[in-house]
């Protein structure tokens, strides 16, 4: 019988308001203090988080794990993680009280906390529709799931090499067919325009990075249901992601969408 090894767990938690107790699991964190075994994993599912903090930019996640992964190796107590959250990301993250965790297997033992703590509980029923950019996400990620190439997508994919060091954007879904990157990224016009005028903007710097790279890029950005709308702001950022050779879509048309993906996939 292999020998149980023993680990430290620890749930990290957003705060969206600071001087209120309500809060989401949105990472689960362990590490063995004999310096074997680390690993961090944060949530892909955004509904739970969405309920509490609608307008919350998810690329910020994104960044958090990379900037936790990156330290990994150097945090072996609960004090060094609590000071290491506190300085990067202030009072948006807490770190919960620490778990002793027993196992034979590290891995096992982490997938199983990871579809404890971070994965639904509904299973094989839809979330109930939400607002907000999670929302479109999760319609996109059903519909890809549907379509049966969900896992021939690539999900959160990072532009820095396009952009700069340092950028934490992520396209939500791509793919590559030769040399053409194509690539769908949810956008909440409804929630905010500044979503939609960032990604005008910063597309132009992935589509040029791109282009010296010998790659051509596509961008299809979704956006929320009803954007018909005859607020200026709206119309305006999506002038301009059109400017900016963004193609525009809604939610409702992510069925279609993700079956031209299928067609071009599966071909």
């Amino acid at each position: 019988m292999a020998k149980k090894r023993q680990l430290e767990l620890y749930l990290l938690r957003f705060l969206p308001h600071a001087l209120r107790d309500d809060f989401v699991t949105v990472g689960v964190l362990l590490l063995e203090s004999d310096g074997g075994y680390a690993e961090v994993r944060i949530t892909r599912d955004w509904r739970m988080l969405q309920c509490v903090a609608p307008d919350v930019e998810l690329e910020w996640f994104a960044m958090v794990e990379r900037e936790i992964h990156g330290r990994l190796g150097q945090l072996r107590r609960r004090e060094e993680l609590v000071e290491f959250v506190s300085e990067k990301f202030g009072t948006m993250i807490d770190v919960a009280p620490t778990k002793a965790v027993l196992t034979e297997n590290p891995e096992r033992e982490m997938d199983l906390l990871t579809g404890m703590y971070l994965e639904p509980m509904e299973r094989g029923e839809r979330a109930q529709q939400r607002t907000g950019r999670g929302a479109i996400v999760n319609t996109m990620k059903e519909a890809f799931s549907d379509a049966g190439v969900l896992e021939l997508m690539q999900r959160d994919l990072d532009v820095f090499q396009y952009t700069g060091q340092g950028d934490p954007f992520r396209i939500d879904f791509g793919y590559r067919v030769g040399d053409v990157v194509r690539m769908f990224h949810a956008v909440s016009v409804a929630a905010n325009v500044d979503q939609a005028l960032a990604l005008a903007y910063r597309y132009s710097r992935i589509d040029a990075g791109m282009r010296a790279r010998k790659l051509q890029a596509s961008l299809t950005a979704v956006l929320d249901q009803g954007t018909a709308s005859q607020d200026e702001r709206i119309r305006f950022a999506i002038g301009m992601l059109e400017q900016n050779s963004v193609r525009v879509r809604t939610m409702g048309e992510v069925t279609e969408i993700a079956g031209e993906v299928r067609r071009e996939l599966r071909a």
